[in-house]
């Protein structure tokens, strides 16, 4: 629902059926944007694993990604390449890329294992389509999480189409509710603006995930939607809610997606979990002019009594960094 509000559509969303709890296992896969939102998730101390192959902007890498996941396959030096001095894997992003070839291994490895497991036991999956446009190497017919700045000439460039995901996703959603019957997952498409296509290409690319993603959510009872997109183009559609390259979202942008995600998919315990835990940030990241006085004690253990309160509320969540840290001040 759209409602017109001091010169503003307002993009109202109806709180979901689903609820996140303060110790939800949480898993994001997806473009820079699961990033945006994962990280969030993350600072706040959520229990959250955040795209375990790096950023992964287009639908069939994710899926390559979730299939390996459930597999739990682990990598060997035969699924690795060299290119100008580092190493990497077409499945993830070049964030895992490095000079050393054995040390690429054991960090794919550890996120492999990571988040396969967080993948068994996860009550929400995030997915954030970023285009529906992938890179398929010619020599094997595989598409690539990233190119990794290899000659363009190794590739055929494709925008995929509805049929060809919705027709992986339909196998993959029957297969990821087998290995994890309690999973929900929760699809969005990112706001981010893919420009090198132009903006009619642009929106030809987001059609392709929007139309995939509505027949997605028409097919499964636990495949939800949530439109970070339309929050973004839609109700607050103006550039000084973007960055200097005017195509990501600012930093002011994805808190607004962020406060609208709270109000859809948060339950009780969430909402007062998050109000409490954004005043320990705040009081953890508070510097004095100058920290040895004698006030800015008191503040740290004002605030110790609240952050023991708060452990012993929501004995799940690891806030003892936080702790140790105040207890450091009055220690000093």
């Amino acid at each position: 629902m759209i409602m017109m509000s001091e010169y503003r559509t307002v993009v109202q969303i109806p709180v979901a059926s689903v609820k996140i709890s303060y110790n939800s296992p949480l898993l994001f896969m997806g473009s820079c944007f699961s990033e945006n939102i994962g990280e969030r998730f993350v600072e706040r101390h959520f229990n959250t694993t955040l795209n375990p192959f790096g950023i992964l902007y287009n639908p069939a890498s994710v899926k390559q990604g979730l299939e390996l996941l459930m597999n739990k396959r682990m990598f060997d030096e035969s699924m690795l390449f060299e290119h100008r001095g580092l190493w990497s894997s077409f499945f993830h992003h070049s964030q895992f890329s490095s000079g050393n070839r054995q040390g690429v291994l054991k960090n794919i490895n550890e996120h492999i294992l990571e988040g396969s497991e967080r993948l068994a036991n996860a009550d929400y999956l995030f997915i954030t389509f970023g285009t529906s446009w992938v890179y398929e190497q010619k020599e094997d017919r595989m598409v690539v999480a990233n190119c990794h700045k290899l000659p363009s000439a190794r590739f055929n460039r494709y925008r995929l189409s509805v049929d060809d995901i919705v027709d992986g996703y339909t196998q993959l959603v029957l297969q990821l509710t087998e290995f994890n019957p309690k999973l929900k997952i929760i699809f969005t498409v990112s706001p981010v603006r893919h420009w090198k296509d132009g903006a009619h290409g642009n929106q030809l690319s987001k059609s392709v995930l929007f139309l995939a993603i509505d027949n997605l959510v028409g097919r499964f009872g636990n495949v939800h939607y949530f439109p970070a997109y339309e929050l973004v183009i839609d109700d607050l559609r103006d550039y000084r809610f973007y960055n200097e390259d005017m195509l990501h979202p600012s930093k002011q942008a994805v808190g607004y997606i962020w406060r609208k995600m709270k109000e859809t998919f948060f339950d009780d315990s969430a909402i007062d979990f998050v109000r409490r835990v954004e005043k320990v940030l705040g009081a953890v990241g508070h510097r004095p002019f100058n920290p040895e006085m004698e006030e800015y004690r008191k503040f740290a253990k004002a605030e110790i009594i609240k952050l023991k309160k708060m452990i012993k509320d929501f004995p799940d969540v690891n806030l003892e960094e936080n702790l140790m840290f105040l207890n450091g001040i009055i220690s000093d």
